[in-house]
């Protein structure tokens, strides 16, 4: 196994990869997608033991950071220029030689999932989408965040200061941070709450898709996973991981092996 640091030119944005090459090469590519990190997909240590993993078992594997996370250029979009960072690293890895370009898996996490959603819908080079921990839509999944950390009044807050926003920067009166990302309330409303992840989903076709989901998760929960699951077209699969949080902190062996296990069947 080789890993080689490259970088996706995405617009003026560089985003940050690693590359893990397999000995036996050409060979089915895998690419990963983080949750919502300041550290990009170094933020947690999941993304490189699957890359790791899938490698070993023959996979091209790409980790990257998105925009404005990690050691990637810009800023973050929420949610709606890492949809074109999905593409351009789609784009990458199947150029790439030891790549079989009409045998690609995508892994998501969470936010990494719900925009590959959307990248991937008329994409036929890819055979395979898993969706780990991911919101059935952002509307509902803020405001169940916010209403969880800060409670009714918490809400109301950032709804209104989320108006006033567009005025002028609020961020010194009302701060909402996910993961060590500092997310002002205009754009949470104007574009991350947007992404409506079951309604792009019922228009995914000829993608086979797994949807995993950790029966403690609180951020996103058994409820929002099976919308998706109802959602999604045919050939669908929906795995609930026992005790599993949102990160799936002492369960990564599990999830890496049966999500593995699962892309060997479409391989």
């Amino acid at each position: 196994m080789k890993i080689e640091e490259t970088s996706i030119q995405c617009g003026e944005t560089g985003l940050y990869g690693q590359l893990y090459i397999p000995d036996a090469v050409p060979a089915p590519g895998l690419l990963i997608c983080h949750g919502l990190n300041a550290r990009g997909s170094c933020g947690l240590r999941l993304y490189a033991r699957l890359a790791e993993t899938a490698c070993r078992s023959g996979f091209v594997s790409l980790m990257f950071d998105f925009r404005g996370v990690g050691r990637s250029t810009g800023s973050f979009d929420y949610g709606v220029g890492e949809q074109e960072d999905v593409k351009r690293a789609l784009n990458y890895l199947a150029s790439r030689p030891e790549v079989a370009a009409n045998r690609i898996f995508i892994v998501g996490h969470s936010l990494g999932g719900a925009v590959s959603i959307y990248a991937v819908q008329n994409e036929k080079r890819v055979r395979g989408l898993v969706l780990w921990s991911t919101p059935k839509n952002h509307d509902y999944n803020v405001e169940k965040f916010v209403r969880r950390t800060r409670g009714k009044l918490g809400l109301c807050l950032f709804l209104f200061f989320s108006y006033l926003d567009k005025l002028f920067d609020v961020s010194r009166l009302f701060t909402l941070e996910v993961y060590g990302v500092n997310l002002r309330p205009r754009y949470v409303r104007e574009k991350l709450m947007k992404l409506h992840e079951s309604e792009a989903l019922s228009k995914l076709h000829n993608v086979p898709v797994l949807i995993v989901i950790g029966s403690n998760d609180n951020i996103v929960g058994v409820d929002e996973a099976q919308e998706n699951f109802a959602s999604a077209n045919e050939p669908k699969s929906l795995l609930i991981i026992d005790s599993a949080d949102h990160i799936y902190k002492g369960k990564e062996e599990e999830l890496i092996a049966k999500t593995i296990d699962w892309i060997n069947k479409w391989k």
